[in-house]
């Protein structure tokens, strides 16, 4: 039994959804994969796609598996842990997915499984690879001991697993990889929207930034968290959001060039990232702007999200930049 889920980019919304303005994101052709097949041992194997065997437990212990890791997850709420504390081994969270899935739903029978992942997401990249390889391996399971799980049933197990990694319930990445297409993020609220965008997008790795996702958002909050440019974001999203929605690309790049603007005013655009979203705008007509935290120090701010009507390689080799060509992924996590 095989499973794929996609993985996520921020369209917009990185910095300013803390402050209250809404986030647009969106499933892209990016999957991690998950493969499932019957073993004569009682117990669930986990392993990567070269054969590495990452975690492995007996099916008659996954249940207190998944209690114990519940003890040390309200050891952490109640300050006695790390979040660092609550999954002690690599492997460890889908071992717990895979427990939760028997406790919630049981299995049709009994017998044993290997689990094999592979990923084309960059870990660490904000694109959701952990939220979307939990998804590949409870859609492969489940199947495979035929459970039937609906898309709500599924973004809960996922969010409830994710928890285990971020100490709160996640919504945003377990939602995009479940549901694939557009998903707004409001307050709290997730809502997937109907209509799909056309996209004539790339993802372009500035590499990896010199600070943390934390650093950043401490930094910005120190500066701007009582500023009113968080409306100027809002404002900016919504018309992001409207020009997504009715397909009207020279609105959309407008828009996006005002919200690369905003980024650069907030101090989270390097300089070698504003030259490279420069040339894309006076050699190709096309704009770009950081998809993710961006960084406060150094030249590296990790994902842009670029659009152009013509590819963007010969650019992104001048600055040794790779680029992948973006499609949305409609669907979400999937049999295959």
């Amino acid at each position: 039994m095989r499973a794929i889920a996609p993985g996520k980019i921020i369209i917009s919304g990185e910095h300013s959804v803390v402050y209250g303005t809404p986030a647009l994101a969106i499933a892209v052709n990016i999957h991690a994969h998950c493969h499932v097949r019957g073993m004569t041992e009682s117990s669930v194997r986990l392993c990567l796609g070269n054969g590495r065997c990452l975690a492995e437990s007996p099916l008659a212990g996954l249940e207190a598996l998944r209690l114990t890791t519940d003890d040390r997850y309200q050891n952490y709420l109640a300050g006695a842990k790390q979040i660092t504390d609550v999954l002690p081994g690599a492997g460890q969270l889908y071992l717990y997915a895979v427990a939760m899935l028997f406790s919630h739903y049981g299995r049709a029978h009994g017998g044993g499984i290997e689990i094999i992942l592979t990923s084309d997401i960059p870990i660490g990249s904000g694109m959701g690879s952990s939220a979307a390889t939990v998804a590949a391996v409870l859609m492969a399971v489940s199947a495979y001991y035929g459970v039937t799980l609906d898309k709500m049933a599924l973004f809960q197990l996922v969010s409830q697993s994710e928890r285990l990694q971020h100490g709160c319930n996640s919504t945003i990445d377990p939602m995009v990889t479940v549901h694939g297409g557009l998903i707004r993020i409001e307050q709290g609220q997730v809502e997937p929207l109907d209509k799909l965008p056309e996209l004539n997008w790339y993802l372009v790795n500035s590499g990896a930034p010199e600070v943390s996702t934390g650093q950043c958002v401490t930094e910005v909050r120190r500066r701007f968290g009582t500023s009113t440019i968080w409306n100027e974001f809002h404002s900016v999203i919504t018309g992001l959001e409207q020009a997504l929605l009715c397909r009207d690309n020279a609105a959309l790049k407008e828009y996006l060039f005002r919200n690369h603007q905003l980024l650069v005013d907030i101090g989270v655009v390097p300089a070698t990232v504003q030259r490279f979203i420069d040339d894309l705008r006076s050699r190709y007509n096309a704009v770009g702007k950081v998809s993710g935290a961006g960084a406060v120090l150094g030249e590296k701010a990790g994902f842009l999200l670029v659009q152009s009507d013509q590819p963007v390689d010969v650019l992104c080799r001048e600055y040794g930049f790779p680029v992948t060509r973006l499609q949305c992924d409609p669907l979400g996590v999937r049999l295959c």
